[in-house]
């Protein structure tokens, strides 16, 4: 008979045996086939032909045992196959079982075959047969069966890799012969750590919490996989572990942890770890870090500051509110940012946060009211990124600057001057004051005007003029030039404004000043039917003056 030798190759992925060498093995995957390496002994039934060397190569050979004769009248086959190449690809506590696998015919279609294997923890034979099946009578067939017990599976293999078996048939009154082509067995073993990861706390997630419920996921990859048998989880970035508990009884593919309470505040970094049912343990990933923050933010000032006096009325509002890890910029709006006038009247503006200076701002929708008190709050609303809210509304006020006066006229008291001024009725007034009012007019080369405008304001506004083409006009804010018009020039018509507006800084008092300079007109001027004398008279005047 000729019949070629076949090697069945299943779903896991497999180490095939070189049937030509014995003793050769190439492992693919996690499974190993081992082979027989001495022929077998036989406690019933006998060799025909053939022998181990011919099972395991390649040609057309083949072994031919039969069945002997118990108690002259049954026919049994017991073959103990004892020398088998030895399991050395991994630790006998990674099996996970083992699977005999045999191809061949035999002559009685009635008869099965079973095996059994010796526990080398027990020193003994274990006392479960596997059943194979039957082979057909014509052509080769193929049986297998598995132990399906990675704990007894482990029993089979001795601390040195050694297997036994025995391969045995069903009494029965037919003398059966049986045909191997070929005999192995395949051991399955998980080398393959699994794997785990933290699902919560997210990377960098901020909480207030004095417990937490830590959860995961864990899994062990085909194809050699043992089962997810435990995850531990590490609050100190791996320096001690706890056990987790499976999402259901023996089910890690989710877990969690209670941590409960946790110490203190600070940063702590949580890594997971698992072990298969084979004793792999995963080397840990990074983890997960969690900032555990119960500071709750802080006011650490305000602009204005409280009990300001006097404020620009055109001033907005702004707070610092600080925390180490951040304010919640959704926290801080309309309702939790407000300003109400001296009569509790509300004041509406544009709340925003700006998370980079850490500043609140307020920003009126229109200019406050001079004279009057505000009382500005940022109440318990306003929250860090982790949850912690103000410990108590915080409340400050401030006064707004009196009201400036509408005009400041040449007779007005706090004018003062230098050199030689004249105060002049004049009722040629442009806009917006109209009628007779007082300047102060100039009649000396270098003559300064000076007022001293409070603190409070934003803007100041000068109005001076020319009577003739004479003089030149500077204007100085704190001593320092700002602007300067040659009163020479025709740009500028006689009786006609000149107007200098300039920006103040309201945390201070300013001084304007107004200088007359350079060369005098023609030497006399009727005005309002009075002849004035213009030798030296450089005209140059202030009209009004503004500040707001």
């Amino acid at each position: 008979m000729s019949r070629a030798t076949k090697i069945a190759v299943t779903g896991v992925a497999v180490a095939i045996l070189l049937l030509s060498l014995p003793g050769a093995i190439t492992a693919v995957g996690a499974s190993a086939y081992k082979v027989p390496t001495a022929n077998p002994s036989f406690s019933m039934g006998s060799i025909v032909s053939g022998n181990y060397t011919n099972v395991q190569s390649a040609d057309n050979t083949y072994m031919r045992v039969r069945e002997g004769t118990f108690l002259f009248i049954f026919r049994y086959l017991e073959s103990n196959w004892e020398g088998w190449q030895a399991f050395s690809e991994a630790p006998r506590e990674k099996v996970l079982d083992i699977r005999v696998e045999m191809e061949g015919r035999q002559s009685d279609s009635g008869e099965s075959w079973r095996v059994q294997f010796y526990d080398h923890d027990a020193s003994a034979w274990d006392t479960t047969w596997y059943n194979l099946g039957s082979f057909p009578i014509a052509g080769d067939g193929s049986l297998s069966v598995a132990v399906g017990d990675a704990a007894r599976a482990r029993r089979f293999v001795s601390a040195t890799g050694a297997i036994r078996v025995r391969l045995a048939s069903n009494w029965d009154l037919t003398r059966t012969d049986l045909y191997i082509d070929l005999f192995r067995a395949r051991i399955i073993y998980d080398t393959t750590p699994p794997s785990s990861s933290v699902s919560s706390p997210a990377n960098g997630e901020l909480t207030a919490a004095h417990s937490y419920l830590v959860t995961g996921t864990a899994y062990d990859p085909a194809p050699d996989a043992s089962g997810v048998s435990a995850v531990e989880v590490s609050l100190d970035g791996g320096a001690s572990w706890v056990p987790a508990t499976p999402g259901a009884p023996g089910d890690f593919s989710t877990w969690s942890y209670t941590w409960n309470p946790i110490p203190a505040e600070g940063t702590y970094t949580i890594r997971s770890r698992a072990r298969d049912a084979a004793g792999n343990v995963e080397t840990p990933g990074p983890g997960a870090a969690l900032v555990v923050d119960w500071t709750p933010p802080a006011v650490t000032g305000t602009s204005p500051a409280n009990g300001a006096n006097p404020v620009a009325v055109t001033a907005s509002l702004s707070a610092v509110v600080y925390d180490a890890n951040g304010v919640d910029p959704a926290s801080v709006n309309g309702s939790t940012f407000t300003l109400v006038d001296d009569e509790g009247m509300p004041v509406m503006g544009n709340v925003s946060y700006d998370p980079g200076t850490f500043t609140a701002t307020f920003d009126p929708e229109s200019e406050l009211s001079y004279g009057t008190t505000y009382t500005a709050t940022l109440t318990t609303g306003i929250a860090d990124l982790a949850g912690n809210h103000l410990a108590g509304n915080h409340n400050w006020s401030f006064s707004m600057a009196p009201q400036p006066p509408e005009y400041v006229l040449a007779d007005d008291p706090g004018w003062s001057t230098q050199g030689e001024w004249y105060i002049e009725p004049y009722t040629q007034l442009p806009e917006p004051l109209t009628g007779e009012a007082d300047l102060l007019v100039a009649n000396d080369e270098g003559a300064t005007a000076s007022y001293v405008i409070p603190p409070g304001y934003t803007r100041a506004r000068l109005a001076s003029a020319k009577y003739w083409q004479c003089g030149v006009a500077e204007v100085y804010l704190d001593g320092v030039p700002v602007a300067a018009v040659d009163l020479n020039s025709d740009d500028y018509i006689w009786g006609v404004p000149i107007y200098t507006t300039l920006d103040l800084n309201p945390s201070t008092a300013h001084v304007i000043t107004l200088r007359a300079t350079g060369t005098g007109g023609p030497g006399w001027v009727e005005i309002d039917g009075v002849l004035y004398d213009l030798t030296w008279m450089h005209f140059v005047n202030v009209q009004w003056l503004r500040y707001w």
